[in-house]
């Protein structure tokens, strides 16, 4: 099985009337960088914070990384902004969250296989600086 092949995308054909195709990508990711920064208020102190993330297939097999960039906006509340780059292209990602241990952010668009790629990313934290992500995409057809 090739690099690509361990992507491990699972395709869903909708009926030909439908206007656009889905994909689900479950991977797992484990923090290799994060940088802090202590900002004035708003929230918990305003805190924001930078990470890199190593993201592997359900084989372990390392196959992209994630950046996401968050900060405290009120005290129960985070923005987050980051990428999901992956052999095929990268996905944007976009949202608010209460906790960095469990969430959903929205999937914006992308490059490669994933432009005008939209959906969700769903988090779970498996263990200290260990996710699993689970990213579900539609794309317009062309």
């Amino acid at each position: 099985m090739t690099k690509w092949a361990a992507v491990a995308l699972t395709l869903a054909t909708l009926t030909v009337a439908a206007p656009a195709s889905a994909a689900q990508i479950e991977v797992t990711a484990r923090q290799v960088h994060r940088n802090v920064a202590q900002l004035p208020p708003p929230g918990r102190g305003g805190n924001a914070e930078s990470a890199l993330w190593l993201v592997r297939d359900r084989h372990g097999n390392a196959i992209g990384d994630m950046l996401i960039d968050c900060r405290w906006v009120t005290a129960g509340l985070r923005l987050c902004v980051g990428q999901v780059s992956l052999p095929l292209g990268a996905i944007a990602l976009v949202g608010a969250t209460r906790t960095r241990f469990l969430g959903q952010l929205a999937v914006v668009g992308g490059t490669g296989r994933y432009v005008g790629a939209s959906g969700t990313l769903l988090f779970t934290a498996t263990g200290t600086g260990r996710y699993v992500l689970s990213i579900t995409y539609g794309t317009q057809p062309t």
